[in-house]
């Protein structure tokens, strides 16, 4: 499987991996994933080998090195969770056999293809390769296992915060969390909710439900962690970029709840069996979001073009408090 992107797209890639192998049990599934995602991938259960490729990102595909890698491993069969001409290009002159992948103007390269229905999560269309290849029992729930080792370090984690004494545990995410820019490799900051709005919202959760806070994020989300202290009232533990990814996904296991912006750590969170609400502005929450019924999509919608005028984009500042508050509400 070449799955080109980056943590949350190797996350969605999951439910595809792990119907392959309910019905190949005897394969050997291969990842080829961007080296950003290597230590993950390798706590995906499914698989048994990942190749880091370090082209492999956003629209850039790797191009010869994907070519080379796909011939050297000898593979009957290929899964391009991927758009674009250059994986379908490399993998027929690669000599695979079986290359499926999502259509569009590659077709003609493909073996097998599906296309993107309308507000379909990008896991599901992925996951509807399994029926190209004559796999039709399809396993949907995402997986990751960061091994016992870690989900010890979590308990520890929890009891030394004081958190781990039984209440709702709801984990906030005030950054873009793991995510990049394909282009820049930055965090993409028109994703990210205002952390005054973020502190507002925990606020609310505390004194309503009596809630434990965990700030959860990446070592880049620092600054909108402080930033959300400043006004944040209800005790809270603040974990960014505190601990490695492995006791991040034990800790998130252990919560009620993540609420994210679109970070990869919503599919992370679906991945540990945790559900999931996220804010979505620029960006599309259904494609995008955790996959799963548990999960919740709270989508900015764009402002209204009147005539003669300009188009604009939906942003981040139309989400109010009350909107994600509500979401949370209906999901706890």
């Amino acid at each position: 499987m070449v799955v080109n992107g980056g943590m949350a797209e190797t996350l969605q890639s999951t439910p595809l991996l792990r119907t392959l192998r309910a019905g190949y049990p005897t394969a050997r599934i291969a990842l080829v994933c961007p080296s950003t995602a290597v230590d993950l991938a390798d706590g995906i259960p499914p698989v048994d080998v990942v190749v880091p490729l370090a082209g492999l990102r956003g629209r850039r595909t790797g191009g010869l090195h994907l070519w080379a890698t796909l011939r050297s491993l000898r593979l009957d069969s290929v899964f391009l969770c991927t758009s674009g001409s250059a994986p379908a290009t490399s993998a027929y002159f690669a000599g695979i056999p079986q290359r499926s992948g999502v259509g569009g103007g590659i077709g003609l390269l493909l073996t097998g293809r599906v296309k993107p229905r309308r507000a379909e999560n990008q896991a599901e269309t992925w996951l509807r390769l399994a029926e190209v290849a004559g796999v039709h029992q399809q396993l949907h729930t995402p997986v990751y296992e960061p091994g016992p080792e870690a989900r010890r370090r979590a308990v520890d984690v929890l009891h030394g915060s004081g958190l781990g004494d039984g209440r709702l545990l709801v984990a906030i995410a005030p950054g873009a969390g793991y995510a990049e820019s394909p282009a820049s490799r930055t965090v993409p900051a028109n994703t990210i909710w205002d952390p005054e709005r973020w502190a507002h919202l925990a606020n609310l959760v505390a004194q309503r439900h009596g809630a434990g806070i965990l700030m959860v994020g990446s070592a880049h989300d620092r600054l909108a962690a402080e930033h959300m202290k400043m006004d944040l009232r209800a005790p809270a533990t603040d974990l960014v970029g505190e601990i490695d990814l492995a006791t991040l996904a034990g800790v998130i296991a252990r919560c009620d709840l993540l609420v994210g912006s679109d970070t990869p750590l919503l599919q992370l969170a679906a991945a540990m069996n945790t559900p999931t609400v996220g804010l979505f502005g620029p960006t599309d929450g259904a494609r995008g979001g955790a996959y799963g019924p548990a999960h919740r999509v709270v989508q900015a919608l764009a402002p209204p073009r009147y005539q003669d005028g300009v188009s604009n984009a939906a942003t981040m500042d139309q989400i109010r408090v009350e909107d994600v508050l509500a979401g949370i509400e209906s999901a706890i």
